[in-house]
């Protein structure tokens, strides 16, 4: 399929070169505003739309090699003059009405409402699933079957799909409440979020249910870490202690009296290097270990698998998914999820401690991966 590249003095004007060109159903990849960088009377700009005429349609859409079309632009007035002469005032000409932008966007998104409605049922259900982050095998996989619902609306389709979705979607059971002895690690990629997930396990923990609570962390390599975790600690009145191997977090458990403990990690940024967890873990035998591989809701498919791959000794058991209020895209934490029968055990949507963090359910996943469109 080819790509052409149109242009306009606005996003109605190159539509109209669209519709000119290839049809009424034409095939829009994307559009975005070009400007010259320049500011005053040199300043200039355009909007260009990438699109393509409807038959053969494939999957993925995009051609790279495909050459750009130009439609002639409006002409402009220079800044400073009119239709009237050189005499006029200047016009605000960056300034637009608010309205008219949102009409032009309602334009747009009706146009790919009816371009979709007019696309393989398939096809129809990857688009749901790639806009919410689920690509690849997974995608396919999940849109196997969506030939006859997708026919009937895409609000069936995404129904259907969330049923699809929620068959295999699994959570664990709530651990602060039971009274097991337990020792909880969090585990992932720096700057995820393990620390404040931990530190809001302990304050609902020792404040809300009433359980002892101790923390041993095996972060010594970031700056400020262990601070952080002596300023908590104090703050909620419970046991820390700091480790860097084996023998040390022996020690440590030995010395900590808690019959909850919450293991904090150092991030990995390179497989195979030295990880002390798993020899760590080697020696617990009188209480439930939970490894909760945390990862940020914005991670995308491929990277989340890059990440399952360098956390492999000791095998994760648990999913969190942290920073819910960064991002609109959350379907790349099902690739950790689904292929792996990993269950979320906790969603945190923000960064106060301990308010910021609910234990997962299948409808509060499903809420996140396709939200409710108002």
């Amino acid at each position: 399929m080819q790509y052409q590249n149109f242009r306009g003095a606005d996003l109605k004007e190159a539509l109209s070169a669209v519709k000119a060109t290839l049809g009424p159903n034409a095939l829009i990849e994307g559009t975005r505003q070009i400007s010259n960088g320049r500011g005053g009377g040199l300043g200039h700009s355009y909007v260009e739309v990438t699109a393509a005429p409807p038959a053969g349609l494939k999957w993925p859409y995009a051609n790279r090699e495909a050459a750009a079309v130009e439609t002639p632009l409006r002409r402009r007035e220079p800044r400073g003059q009119s239709a009237f002469g050189r005499g006029a005032k200047p016009t605000p000409s960056l300034i637009r009405d608010p309205s008219e932008i949102e009409r032009e966007l309602g334009m747009l998104r009706q146009m790919l409402n009816e371009l979709n409605e007019s696309r393989p049922p398939k096809e129809r259900a990857l688009t749901e699933l790639h806009a919410a982050g689920i690509e690849g095998a997974l995608a396919r996989e999940l849109a196997n079957g969506a030939t006859k619902v997708a026919r009937r609306g895409r609000e069936a389709l995404r129904l259907w799909l969330n049923g699809r979705i929620k068959e295999r979607l699994t959570v664990t059971p709530p651990m602060l409440t039971d009274t097991t002895p337990r020792m909880i690690a969090c585990v992932g990629p720096t700057g995820v979020g393990k620390t404040t997930t931990l530190a809001k396990l302990a304050a609902r923990a020792r404040l809300d249910h009433g359980r002892s609570v101790g923390v041993i962390s095996l972060d010594t390599f970031r700056v400020g870490a262990v601070e952080q975790w002596q300023r908590y600690a104090s703050l909620m009145g419970i046991p820390f202690q700091i480790a860097s191997d084996r023998a040390t977090f022996q020690r440590a458990m030995a010395d900590m009296p808690a019959d909850l403990v919450l293991v904090d990690t150092a991030g990995r940024s390179v497989h195979g290097t030295a990880w002390p967890l798993a020899g760590c873990l080697r020696e617990i035998s009188d209480r439930k270990v939970n490894v909760m591989l945390v990862l940020p809701a914005w991670l995308r498919a491929s990277d989340v698998t890059r990440v399952l791959e360098m956390y492999d000794d000791p095998l994760p058991t648990d999913l969190v998914v942290t920073k819910l209020d960064e991002t609109y895209q959350v379907g790349g934490i099902l690739h950790a999820a689904l292929p792996n029968q990993l269950p979320f055990a906790y969603l945190c949507n923000g960064p106060r401690v301990p308010e910021d963090i609910l234990d997962a359910s299948v409808d509060g996943v499903l809420d996140a991966v396709f939200p409710s469109e108002a």
